[in-house]
């Protein structure tokens, strides 16, 4: 397990240090960043929201992070606990929040108890099958999603090389097409030719109006072809 920690203040840094003895300390979010994307092992990351001055850098980073690495836990430590509803803003999924002006018991106490909770899940995460990861094409490149936050895929024309992928918490625009995506993984059902769904979000069909209805309560039409491979997956 690596960790890895973003904070620019010597004492804080040191302070860190002497209860993660391991972890990798960088001052500047470029070279973090550049060192998260070279490391493909389990990880986790720990941020000071305050950078150089900048109250919210630190969930700025957290949100250039998520854009390559959706998995590994976040862990906030800062003295800017007023600034922690934010992180549900810029959608980050931190998993813990550490607030540094705690005596040094405290702050140990609740460092180490973050850690082995977010080792834990590291550990659950890569035995889990509900976070199988889906790399969607997206041109030259690929955009890394977990399968069950997937709830639809569209584009507004079928002959559109952009397509819109629905998530629980965002959305995602990449360069491919519809009949690419069922091809990812078997959850990943083409139900109408400018709709792909994941099968695990499929709650109810409606025969009479030719619609399916998912788990986000969104409503999507369906092409009669697809009528006996819907009618097998609600049955």
């Amino acid at each position: 397990m690596n960790y890895y920690l973003l904070e620019d203040n010597l004492i804080q840094q040191k302070r860190i240090q002497n209860i993660i003895a391991s972890c990798h300390v960088f001052d500047q979010p470029a070279a973090l960043l550049t060192a998260l994307r070279k490391d493909a092992d389990p990880k986790i990351i720990l941020l000071d929201l305050e950078i150089q001055t900048v109250a919210n850098a630190g969930l700025n980073v957290a949100k250039m992070i998520r854009d390559f690495d959706i998995l590994s836990p976040i862990i906030i430590v800062t003295t800017h606990s007023e600034m922690v509803y934010m992180s549900y803003q810029y959608q980050i999924s931190a998993f813990n929040f550490i607030d540094k002006t705690q005596n040094e018991q405290q702050f140990k106490q609740r460092l180490l108890s973050a850690v082995a909770g977010a080792e834990k899940q590291n550990i659950q995460k890569l035995d889990n099958e509900q976070t199988a990861v889906v790399s969607l094409p997206n041109g030259q490149k690929h955009e890394r999603v977990i399968l069950n936050d997937i709830h639809y895929v569209t584009c507004n024309d079928s002959k559109s090389h952009i397509l819109t992928v629905y998530c629980t918490y965002k959305q995602i625009q990449i360069r491919s097409t519809v009949k690419r995506i069922p091809i990812l993984h078997e959850d990943l059902i083409q139900i109408h030719a400018a709709y792909v769904i994941n099968k695990r979000q499929l709650v109810s069909m409606d025969t009479a109006t030719r619609t399916i209805e998912l788990a986000n309560k969104v409503r999507l039409p369906y092409s009669k072809k697809y009528l006996k491979i819907l009618q097998g997956l609600l049955n």
